[in-house]
């Protein structure tokens, strides 16, 4: 019988500082095997030594499954896992999940990437596979200032087909998403990460691209607090209070409701449930607006309606 794998065995190859705050790792097979395969926009889950479970998009070029890059960005107010990842060295064995994509590329005759700050990591792997398919590219990278643009040396210096533009705020030229919106061909797909604010003005603005718009956050803001709500279990009618502050997940645990989950997040989706009625307020960083139709992630979400009903 074939063994099911969900993890891998990495080595810290190398350690790259590029800026005060990130630093990219170099992770390989121990015994320099090829590492599993993946897609343009994947990520991981590295399994952190003191038990936590941290996602970073997969930045090399996928054509290359000798090696996995990733860059992590120091949280300074984050939950531990990045400040753990800077403490690692190179050499250290370091588990990861097998790759999974929930930011794919779509089929289009071009692709314009808006990108903020760390929110460039993604598009790192995806722009080396639509040059060697010449397959036109924009690029978009904002920041405050220019100390602040982060992973450009991952970029190929081979921009076939695409084109890079740098939008500093300190410099007067920050992004205008309603005029990058404006110019969107109805052959073409947009693909924005970064900060919560600008997923949410692209969304906003670009409501009309409908499937054409694509997302991911990374960062959750985890100071929202609404009112207290009860969340309804359809299959066994019981009802579980969340008090104001406390996650649905963490409710859901306390009455011993069997749920899964892993990143805790809003990122691998391990915990994602159906909901049948109510008013999620969502909080995830990966789904669309239609999964958000029919799904929610206990581990960062709440409601904004007195019950939440789920297919428990």
């Amino acid at each position: 019988m074939r063994k099911n794998i969900h993890s891998v065995t990495t080595q810290i190859r190398a350690i790259e500082t590029v800026s005060n705050n990130i630093k990219i790792f170099t992770l390989t097979d121990p015994d320099d095997w090829p590492l599993p395969q993946f897609n343009p926009g994947s990520h991981i889950d590295v399994f952190l030594y003191g038990g936590k479970v941290r996602q970073y998009s997969l930045c090399g070029n996928p054509e290359n499954n000798g090696k996995y890059l990733i860059a992590v960005q120091k949280e300074e107010y984050g939950r531990g896992g990045s400040g753990e990842m800077h403490q690692l060295e190179v050499g250290m064995i370091l588990p990861v999940s097998l790759p999974r994509n929930h930011f794919p590329l779509a089929e289009a005759k071009k692709h314009i990437f808006v990108a903020g700050g760390i929110g460039i990591t993604p598009f790192l792997s995806m722009i080396p596979w639509l040059i060697k398919r010449k397959i036109t590219w924009e690029l978009h990278i904002c920041a405050n200032s220019e100390d602040k643009l982060v992973c450009e040396q991952l970029l190929d210096s081979n921009q076939s087909k695409g084109s890079i533009h740098k939008h500093i705020t300190q410099n007067g030229t920050r992004l205008s998403m309603n005029d990058l919106l404006s110019e969107v061909g109805s052959d073409e797909h947009l693909y924005v990460c970064g900060p919560e604010s600008m997923i949410s003005e692209a969304i906003r603005s670009g409501a009309f691209l409908e499937n054409r718009l694509h997302f991911e956050k990374f960062g959750v803001d985890h100071n929202l607090k609404e009112t207290a709500y009860e969340v309804v279990l359809k299959k066994s009618g019981n009802v579980v209070k969340v008090p104001k502050g406390q996650t649905m997940l963490g409710a859901l645990r306390l009455a011993n409701v069997d749920i899964s989950a892993s990143c805790e997040g809003g990122i691998c989706l391990e915990c994602k449930t159906q909901y049948l009625e109510g008013a999620p307020i969502h909080r995830d960083l990966v789904m669309q607006p239609v999964d958000r139709e029919k799904f929610v992630t206990p581990c960062v979400s709440g409601c904004a309606s007195d019950k939440l009903i789920l297919d428990l």
